[in-house]
């Protein structure tokens, strides 16, 4: 009953292709004419103008035949003022031999078989030449006959027009499918072609001659070409003097050996009927299958989303029309999302008891190292020796670096990650009062771009920016300008690489100490190490720099930064 049904719209469907169909190959026909006259419209503009600049020139002649040299210059300032539109100007005398043109040549026509014909019938013409005899390119050659005072034939005023619009690489396409064109001469010489100029012949009418065809002056022809395929042609004349372009188009893309007839026509439309039945067959499964099954799996996609972004257990939908496999996965999911909330609340509750309990080892960390820098501030109180003071003030410094690194630990928001900018302002901006009191007070300059780090690194470069600052501000002399400064600064790079670079300005009566030795400089290389990257150290007259760029690495707990400090020490 259904199939009953659908063969009068299948039979209406076919009317209506076959209908379209004939309306679209009269129009692709009138297309075919209208694109091949359009190019012919284009070649006529620029023959016609070039016969009107031959025409001038060749009234200016006669004065000029026996003057080499001005007429010379006449066709070479012609061309150069035309020459997006010519390529070459002369004129070819009645002895065959141009020594007046554009070009600084002669050329003999003489052994030309067709130069007889010239002079013997004077007349406007136009010929086309593959191979140009200046340029060599294709050219439209425009010939105007030239007359004395006397109205004695003296020659022809030739002039060249590049004929490079149809080439290998010329296409037009009407639809989806390309038009072949082709200008002929009026012997039916093919001037030149789209495509290749070789195969141009196998693309015209195979059954009649380019002259017979030129004789029977159709608008359009449909028939076979030398391949054996079925094509349009369309032929329009650019002149009047014999200057034809011929366009050509498969009007069915299958380059059929035969034209289909009605019957191939309908085969051709491709099998409407068959495919209405199945687009109809289509729609009904759809809107069983919509109504049985696809909208309760959108349901049940919706609770899915709206759990996984809100955390929203589904609401029950027991009592509707759902099919009974659907309602057990449904109460599946339920029970699932349950447990996970669940799972996930427990997870919560030991990560919050972890990171109490880190907050309080590392602030506890941080009291036990402060309680140290006391004691040790106590001994350097009591001690005599300058020397043991100065080694205990340079160890409760690195103390209190320790300690101020774990107490930015514990109080950071996110407990496994350090914002580094903000630690090494914390721990360099109390080591100032190391420079030396004799001068003025050092200038400060910190430029820390914001970089968040793991504790893996974040500690190792902490301590590295407060040796490298220790040594700066131990060292620091006046530079040139008479100025003490400290540079301080944190660049992020491309690539996941961080840059750290402490400068100091230096004199001549205050040099830092040698690389290879102090512990400082092996704290440096040591806490460098640890952040895979070897430190740069730069010396000029009045500087001193030092610099480590490394890769900002994950978190790694094997790696833990105390065993770095370990194999430092």
């Amino acid at each position: 009953m259904l199939s009953g049904a659908l063969v009068p719209l299948g039979l209406i469907a076919v009317d209506q292709t076959v209908r379209l169909q004939n309306e679209v190959t009269t129009s692709n026909n009138l297309s075919l004419q209208a694109l091949t006259a359009e190019f012919a419209q284009e070649e006529r503009e620029i023959i016609k103008s070039a016969f009107t600049a031959a025409e001038t020139l060749a009234l200016t002649l006669p004065d000029l035949t026996d003057d080499l040299e001005r007429c010379n210059a006449l066709m070479t300032n012609f061309v150069d003022a035309m020459s997006e539109r010519y390529s070459f100007a002369g004129f070819l005398p009645t002895d065959g031999v141009m020594d007046c043109a554009s070009a600084d040549l002669t050329i003999d026509y003489t052994d030309n078989p067709d130069f007889v014909t010239w002079m013997r019938s004077p007349k406007r013409e136009v010929r086309v030449n593959p191979v140009g005899p200046v340029a060599g390119d294709a050219v439209l050659i425009v010939s105007e006959p030239v007359f004395d005072r006397d109205d004695t034939f003296i020659g022809n005023q030739i002039i060249h027009a590049p004929h490079d619009k149809i080439d290998e690489n010329f296409q037009v396409k009407l639809g989806d499918r390309p038009i072949d064109l082709v200008t002929i001469s009026a012997d039916g010489d093919i001037l030149s072609a789209s495509g290749a100029r070789e195969t141009a012949r196998e693309r015209l009418p195979a059954t009649i001659s380019l002259k017979e065809l030129i004789e029977l002056n159709p608008r359009r022809i449909e028939t076979e070409n030398a391949a054996g395929q079925r094509r349009l042609f369309s032929i329009v004349p650019v002149l009047s003097s014999g200057f034809y372009v011929i366009g050509s188009w498969d009007p069915d893309g299958r380059h059929a050996p035969s034209a289909p007839g009605a019957f191939n026509q309908l085969l051709l439309t491709p099998a409407l009927f068959p495919i209405l039945m199945w687009l109809v067959s289509l729609i009904l499964i759809y809107v069983a299958l919509d109504r049985q099954v696809v909208r309760y799996l959108r349901t049940i996609s919706l609770q899915m989303r709206q759990f996984a972004q809100s955390r929203t257990l589904p609401a029950s939908t027991s009592g509707s029309f759902m099919p009974i496999e659907l309602e057990v996965i449904e109460d599946q999911f339920t029970q699932m999302a349950e447990k996970l909330l669940l799972d996930e609340a427990t997870l919560f509750d030991a990560m919050h008891d972890k990171d109490v309990l880190l907050k309080e080892l590392h602030h506890r960390v941080k009291n036990n190292l402060q309680l140290i820098s006391s004691i040790i501030s106590m001994q350097i109180r009591r001690t005599r020796n300058e020397v043991t003071a100065a080694a205990l003030k340079t160890v409760n410094r690195r103390v209190t670096s320790v300690a101020t690194v774990h107490q930015t630990l514990y109080q950071a928001s996110e407990l496994g990650r350090v914002q580094a900018n903000d630690l090494l302002r914390d721990v360099v901006r109390p080591l100032t009062d190391l420079a030396p009191t004799t001068a003025p007070v050092p200038q400060i300059h910190m430029e820390l771009d914001p970089i968040v780090l793991y504790p893996d690194q974040a500690v190792p470069l902490a301590l590295l920016a407060v040796e490298a600052a220790t040594n700066a501000l131990k060292y620091l002399g006046i530079d040139k300008a008479g100025q003490r400064w400290v540079r301080l600064s944190l660049k992020v790079l491309d690539d996941d690489k961080v840059t750290l670079t402490v400068a100091n300005s230096t004199s001549d009566t205050i040099a830092p100490e040698d690389e290879g030795t102090g512990l400082g400089s092996q704290l440096i290389r040591g806490f460098a190490r640890q952040l895979e990257g070897s430190p740069v150290f730069d010396e000029t007259d009045d500087s001193y720099c030092v610099s480590l760029t490394f890769d900002v690495m994950p978190f790694e707990p094997e790696n833990h930064y105390h065993s770095g400090v370990d194999q430092t020490l």
